[in-house]
């Protein structure tokens, strides 16, 4: 026990450093003006030059089975209205209304947008019968939401215009990986497989994992080719118990948005990630990587943390906005994130 112990410290102490800051203070508010589609449900955010591009994890329309993402261009210092809404596609009721949009990101003048890929369970709903919220734990009532599992990829023109969009899904690949699989069926929130993080770098897409968390604290990252989904590799960072919330490319690595797996209380720490594999290992030939907490954001009250874009880096800090899930146009926030 004594040398497991040791070894796990030792990991540890070789791939987190933590900084005991307090939690950042907003630079300023960012205004989101117009018509916000799914306005408190803002789960992902990220720059295209002078444009801010989000999306919400719940479908939108008469029916909620609309499945859109918004241009916002700046209208002056922090305020920025919609533009343009680009419709993805329409849900249904058979393989689900919405795609669970939970991750953008850009690579110059395409736009990369995930879903979940999660299954759900219904909530208990305390003005219902207590048989029918006790049948809602039973196994038979878990969904799979097959309209969760997409990735779209979309190169927008010189005026926000969608002129081309593919998509792909790796739903039946988590069902069918050696580490995944046994989490494919599982609810999101009970530590299900749940997609939250999204970032492109050198052409690979990073697909961050709210869950599953995994022993000693390793969370799943997927490296995956967009054009070829065969050719991935799944990564590991540890975030201290939990998962990943948002994701943001940096110049030599990643920024983490981590948080609860489920939906209890806790924090919104900022990691930044190097983009190595954690796990280590005697026959290792390359260095381990490193995640380093930065600070912890302070999240509004009923805020989630879900979204992060790096509007500019210097070499003493990024300038991001944040928005969070839960709270009207996603109380969107000016954040200067320090570097260690």
């Amino acid at each position: 026990m004594k040398t497991r112990g040791s070894a796990v410290l030792w990991v540890l102490w070789l791939t987190i450093t933590v900084a005991h800051a307090d939690a950042l203070q907003p630079e300023s508010q960012v205004r989101f003006e117009g018509d916000i589609a799914a306005d408190q449900d803002i789960s992902a955010i990220e720059q295209m030059g002078e444009w801010l591009i989000i999306g919400a994890d719940e479908g939108v329309g008469s029916d909620d089975t609309k499945n859109v993402i918004q241009i916002l261009s700046p209208l002056g210092q922090d305020r920025y209205a919609v533009s343009e809404t680009i419709e993805l596609f329409e849900g249904d009721d058979e393989e689900s209304k919405e795609m669970d949009i939970e991750g953008l990101a850009v690579d110059d003048h395409t736009v990369y947008v995930t879903g979940s890929h999660s299954a759900k369970r219904v909530r208990v709903d305390p003005d219902k019968k207590l048989s029918r919220n006790r049948k809602q734990f039973r196994a038979s009532k878990i969904a799979e939401e097959r309209n969760r599992a997409w990735i779209y990829r979309l190169v927008l023109d010189n005026e926000a215009q969608p002129k081309d969009k593919e998509l792909i899904s790796l739903r039946k690949r988590l069902h069918e990986h050696p580490v995944l699989k046994p989490f494919s069926a599982i609810p999101s929130k009970e530590n299900g497989i749940d997609i939250e993080g999204l970032a492109v770098a050198d052409g690979w897409l990073y697909l961050g994992f709210r869950g599953p968390v995994l022993r000693d604290n390793y969370v799943p990252v997927l490296k995956v080719d967009f054009d070829d989904p065969e050719n991935h590799e799944l990564l590991y960072v540890e975030l201290g118990g939990y998962g990943i919330r948002a994701m943001a490319s940096v110049r030599d690595g990643f920024l983490i948005v981590a948080g609860p797996v489920g939906d209890g209380p806790g924090g919104y720490p900022v990691y930044y990630w190097d983009g190595h594999d954690v796990i280590p290992g005697r026959e290792r030939d390359a260095p381990i990587g490193q995640v380093i907490k930065l600070a912890d954001l302070p999240a509004p009250a009923e805020g989630k943390a879900e979204g992060i874009s790096v509007l500019q880096e210097t070499g003493t800090h990024y300038e991001c906005i944040v928005v969070y899930d839960g709270v009207t146009k996603g109380s969107a926030q000016r954040l200067p994130i320090p570097k260690l």
